[in-house]
């Protein structure tokens, strides 16, 4: 049933009010966060969420009842800060989210609705200058009409963007930092994408809705000066190569942590034991027991415990060599998870972290393992039949051989390349279906992950940083990441 009242639609109060989001970041500032919270209290849309995200403040911030309250315990920085802002809004569902400074507020009732009620995905409150007797003559306007007026740069004061925006694009990209240019890129990359009309733009009239400290002048800024041109200066040169080339990539919002995946199926037959494993929880002890500042993820079908501090995710019982499916599990493992930043896959029963890899890896390189043998190795040859592993083998004889065992990188990376572990695992399954492949199937994936890695070209990163010489006991666990044994 629809209700109009006057010819408007009605909708009950909660279920518009619930759709707005108001988050407050704030920094070693506490009268400066009262003030504005005061502020925003008296000019409050009735329902809606309001959120404080503390950057490390101390004493920690305190907010009033009904005010929710994320805290970093040490500063992370305004990029940090403003993706939390982003985290909590969208997942409480806000539909209209509006992120603040601490020294920013509203001074008029319904200041948000020029905002909600324009078409245009994304806003942000602007001043052409600052109101005093000094001027910094940084911006001009390149279009107004009654509605909209458009700057030819942002300020942060107060940012408004509908969800729409922040689920095609993103949020704000960590390659600045801690701050310094990570809203004009993100408005940037919003127009690029096509949803607004105006890269950087604002509602008409909006300094009759709110007040901002740094149009002002008033007050000491969060940021110390020096700490704030260096920032300027490093992060300026990523956003001119983005703003000219029309960069519009996806910036992960969500907090992001970097994991380790082991698999262990054991309800099929291990092709290269000829038996099954037994799904005793003591196989991953070690492995885990040895990890360090990352999740422990173990992939199980039919492992009931497991040691402390691992997460265990079931996974169906298929009728797959395991040393392929277990490349599947992990590839629809990732697609789940987008809050991951660097991921390792390893062996759980053989495989120990000797030291954490984080602050070394690299976005872009791929991280594997490698035996001291090349594929001309006879064993490679006996049990990889198929034509496309036969045909690789030649050709690669006297490189190194990949070792399956350890696969590291951004989770992008790894999912690209179980992604194409698994294409050519069912490719050649059919190939075998449709009588081109006649011979024996590969006891496992080695030839494979041999193949998908030279598909990264020089991108690959192996050897005695990785990993100890295999089998050897451990000969080079003075330098490697990991052990294999």
């Amino acid at each position: 049933m629809e209700v109009s009242i006057n010819g408007v639609p009605y909708v009950p109060a909660g279920a518009v009010c619930s759709r707005i989001g108001i988050a407050i970041t704030t920094h070693q500032r506490a009268d400066v966060l009262k003030r504005a919270l005061e502020q925003h209290m008296k000019h409050l849309p009735a329902g809606a969420l309001v959120v404080v995200v503390d950057d490390g403040s101390k004493p920690a911030a305190v907010v009033p009842d009904g005010v929710q309250l994320l805290r970093h315990e040490t500063s992370l920085g305004i990029v940090a800060s403003k993706n939390a802002s982003l985290s909590a809004l969208m997942d409480a569902g806000c539909e209209h989210l509006f992120l603040w400074d601490d020294d920013a507020w509203p001074i008029a009732d319904n200041w948000h609705l020029p905002y909600i009620e324009s078409p245009e995905p994304h806003l942000a409150y602007q001043f052409l200058d600052l109101a005093g007797p000094r001027k910094i003559n940084d911006m001009t306007v390149l279009y107004r009409d009654n509605k909209h007026i458009a700057y030819t740069g942002q300020r942060g004061v107060m940012l408004y963007y509908h969800r729409s925006a922040i689920e095609k694009v993103g949020g704000f990209d960590p390659v600045y930092g801690r701050g310094m240019y990570e809203h004009p890129d993100l408005a940037l990359r919003i127009y690029n994408a096509g949803l607004t009309s105006w890269a950087f733009a604002d509602v008409v009239g909006s300094e009759k809705l709110i007040h901002s400290m740094d149009e002002y002048e008033e007050g000491a800024r969060s940021i110390p000066r020096p700490e704030r041109e260096a920032l300027d200066k490093k992060n300026a040169v990523i956003y001119g190569q983005r703003r000219d080339s029309g960069y519009t990539g996806y910036a992960e919002y969500k907090s992001q942590r970097d994991v380790v995946i082991t698999t262990l199926l054991t309800s099929q037959t291990d092709p290269q034991r000829g038996t099954k494993m037994a799904a005793a929880p003591d196989m991953l002890t070690k492995w885990a027991a040895s990890l360090r500042n990352c999740g422990r993820i173990a992939l199980v079908d039919e492992l009931q415990t497991a040691p402390a501090d691992v997460e265990l995710y079931r996974v169906p019982d298929v009728k797959m060599n395991v040393y392929y499916r277990r490349w599947l599990h992990i590839w629809q493992h990732l697609r789940d998870h987008p809050e991951y930043r660097f991921v390792w896959c390893t062996d759980g029963t053989d495989v120990e972290m000797l030291r954490a890899p984080w602050e070394e890896m690299k976005p872009g390189n791929v991280y594997v393992g490698s035996e001291p043998k090349t594929y001309a190795d006879t064993w490679a040859k006996q049990n990889h039949p198929e034509r496309i592993y036969q045909e690789f083998i030649e050709a690669h004889r006297n490189d190194v051989m990949l070792n399956a065992g350890l696969l590291g990188g951004t989770r992008a990376d790894v999912m690209a390349f179980a992604h194409g572990i698994i294409r050519l695992y069912y490719r050649i399954e059919s190939y075998r279906f449709w009588k081109k492949e006649q011979v024996g199937a590969a006891v496992g994936d080695m030839i494979a992950f041999g193949i998908v890695a030279k598909s990264f070209g020089d991108r690959i990163v192996t050897g005695p940083r990785i990993h100890t010489i295999f089998k050897s006991d451990g000969v080079g666990k003075e330098y490697a990441f990991w052990r294999h044994k």
